[in-house]
Parts: structure tokens; C-alpha cells; sequence
């Protein structure tokens, strides 16, 4: 005989039968796509073609105010609104369970190109420039866990429409391929030897993983000394040095949806991107 937890009736007799019910489907629905990776694929599918203020109306009251932050905020309603995360900057993986990290992206249009592809790059996790220094090798880094499975979520930024009217495009599921894991590899070892060497890292010196300012400014290069505490992170060599994150590059991550989706990737002169998405 079940009791109900709110009014602790017996259950067949209780007011508040239905929530009790809707409440263990939920629960029962998370637990399945939290801890089985077909599950959580199909769970993904489900937001492609859905807009924004179908997940909630917060990123519209405040897109109005701060149209900077709504990146974040996206990321933020995907993370509790849909997939029933909480947000945190943990090591671990999202779905801690799956070892899945999820990255909630921006795609732009390009006018001049008739193209859509990366808003930006996309960031992974914040370097700790400890960890590298003690980690030769990549996989037995913090990064590791957070860049060896991936679950993409892609959506179309517009300027000329309110956020809340933005939709989800694509969704897919990504792990490093023989290829891939070769570049990250190696980028690893350039960022590495640069932490060794006394050198602040940049996106040029990497092909496929590169590092990235993570910070709201303030950082002076040539007089570390005065910069704002929040833009330092502890350096092994250097004592302090710029925070950065870790990144895969803008155009490698349009290269990815390339081949994990049914978009063409189409590449003219220096821009490479897709069309006829919608």
C-alpha cells in the first residue's frame, strides 16, 4: 500500500494523486537519459526545433537588459530547464554518469558568405596550469574528462529577433576520433611545453585544442603585477599568469558538425560554414 509523501493518505485516496504520479514519471524519465547514453541522444532530439522561450520565458526578460549574458543564460536553462542538471564548474562531466560533458553553442549567419557557422569558439574548462604542469600526458589531465565525450546542442543566434525566439538546430554526440586524438595530443604537448617554457599559450600556436582569455578583463601583460586579482590564475613557473580556458577552435568545431550531421559543409575562399539549416 502506497502512502503519498505530501498529505500521507493512502495514495488511491489522496488530493494529490496526479502531481504524485507526473512527479515519478519525471523522476523515472531523468533517471533513464542520466545514465543511458541512447537515452540521453534521443532526450537531445527532442529540443532541435524547439525555440528558446519554449524552455522558458527568463532569457527574455533579461535578453532585454543584457543582451551579453545571454549566452550563458541559454546554457543555463538547457542545463536545469531540459536536460534536469544543475549548473556547477565541476571537474567532472555533466552527466557525470555517462562521462558526457554538455556545450551549449551559438551558430551565426554570415551575410557576406551566405553561411551559417561557429559564433565563436567553444570553450571547455578552465586551465589549471598546475594540472598540465604535472600531467605529460593529456588524458590523465583534468581536461580530459571534460573534452573525451561530448554532447553538441547548437542554436541560431539572430540579432535581428528577440533571444527568446531563437531555435535549437542541431544536436549530436561527439568522442574524439584516431584523428582527433592525435591533434589534441599534440596541442596538449605545445600548450604544455609553453607552461614549461615560461610562455602564455594562444589559439595560433594550436591546430585543433587551443587556450583562451577567461576573465572580464583587467589583465596586464606587460605588468602582471598590476592586474585585477580575477583575471590571474596560479602559474608554476610564472607565479601568476593570465586565466584561460581550454578550447576547441572555432573552425574545428564547424568541421565536427560537418561530419555529425546532415549539413554540408560548404568552404569558400577563407570561410567554411553550411547552408539551408532550417
Amino acid at each position: 500500500m502506497k502512502i503519498c509523501p505530501e498529505c500521507k493518505d493512502v495514495i488511491m485516496y489522496c488530493k494529490c494523486i496526479e502531481e504524485y504520479f507526473e512527479k515519478e514519471r519525471k523522476e523515472s524519465e531523468m533517471i533513464d537519459y542520466r545514465t543511458d547514453e541512447t537515452e540521453l541522444i534521443k532526450k537531445a532530439k527532442e529540443i532541435e526545433g524547439k525555440k528558446i522561450f519554449d524552455l522558458g520565458e527568463k532569457i527574455g526578460l533579461l535578453d532585454k537588459k543584457e543582451r551579453r549574458f545571454t549566452k550563458s543564460i541559454i546554457a543555463n536553462i538547457v542545463e536545469t530547464n531540459f536536460f534536469g542538471i544543475p549548473t556547477n564548474t565541476h571537474p567532472t562531466p555533466d552527466f557525470s554518469e555517462l562521462g558526457i560533458e554538455l556545450k551549449v553553442s551559438p551558430l551565426k549567419y554570415v551575410k557576406s558568405r551566405n553561411l551559417y557557422n561557429m559564433k565563436e569558439r567553444c570553450v571547455i574548462s578552465l586551465m589549471d596550469y598546475n594540472d598540465v604542469y604535472k600531467n605529460e600526458n593529456w588524458k590523465e589531465s583534468k581536461v580530459y574528462k571534460k573534452i573525451n565525450k561530448i554532447l553538441f546542442v547548437f542554436y541560431i543566434h539572430d540579432n535581428n529577433i528577440p533571444a527568446n525566439e531563437w531555435k535549437f538546430a542541431k544536436t549530436f554526440l561527439w568522442t574524439p576520433n584516431k584523428d582527433e586524438v592525435k591533434m589534441i595530443s599534440n596541442d596538449y604537448k605545445i600548450i604544455r611545453d609553453n607552461i614549461l617554457n615560461g610562455i602564455i599559450n594562444s589559439e595560433r600556436h594550436n591546430t585543433f585544442l587551443g587556450t583562451c582569455p577567461k576573465h572580464a578583463g583587467g589583465y596586464k601583460k606587460d605588468n602582471i603585477s598590476q592586474s585585477v586579482p580575477q583575471s590571474l590564475r596560479e602559474h608554476p613557473i610564472l607565479g601568476q599568469a593570465e586565466k584561460r580556458a581550454f578550447c576547441i577552435k572555432q573552425r574545428e568545431v564547424d568541421r565536427l558538425i560537418g561530419k555529425h550531421t546532415n549539413w554540408k559543409i560548404i568552404k569558400e575562399k577563407q570561410s567554411i560554414g553550411f547552408r539551408n539549416i532550417e
